[in-house]
């Protein structure tokens, strides 16, 4: 019930304090996410593609450990030696019985309509 939690943010500061992002889109292109907040912070861009790379085994993207080569050299090579997440994060979540489903679904919308229309993006979610 995020339209709840923002409506009382919203007494102390603007909708333009605020950057939202999609979890969705992070997990499949994390520097173009992570851009986003440098820019909505006001900050040089130090995020890039080649500090990523996709972890298979995993199935998401990892970042590259080694961050000084990408300071010192703008040529540079970054080594795929990674830190990743711990291994209960972007793991497969247990299937839930699609009434039970349904029920969330009917409890969440209107209040994902209501954050939809206070942030002016649609995350699309269900």
């Amino acid at each position: 019930m995020y339209d709840m939690h923002l409506n009382r943010w919203l007494h102390y500061f603007n909708i333009d304090q605020f950057h939202f992002l999609s979890a969705e889109n992070f997990v499949a292109n994390p520097a173009v996410e992570l851009q986003k907040v440098e820019k909505f912070l006001g900050l040089r861009h130090k995020l890039t593609k080649d500090l990523f790379y996709f972890n298979a085994s995993r199935g998401f993207y990892c970042m590259c450990v080694d961050q000084r080569k990408h300071e010192s050299n703008p040529d540079r090579r970054v080594a795929v030696d990674g830190k990743c997440l711990s291994s209960s994060k972007g793991r497969t979540h247990p299937p839930i019985d699609p009434y039970v489903l349904n029920k969330l679904r009917e409890f969440f919308r209107p209040h994902n309509e209501k954050l939809y229309q206070m942030i002016g993006t649609n995350f699309g979610w269900k």
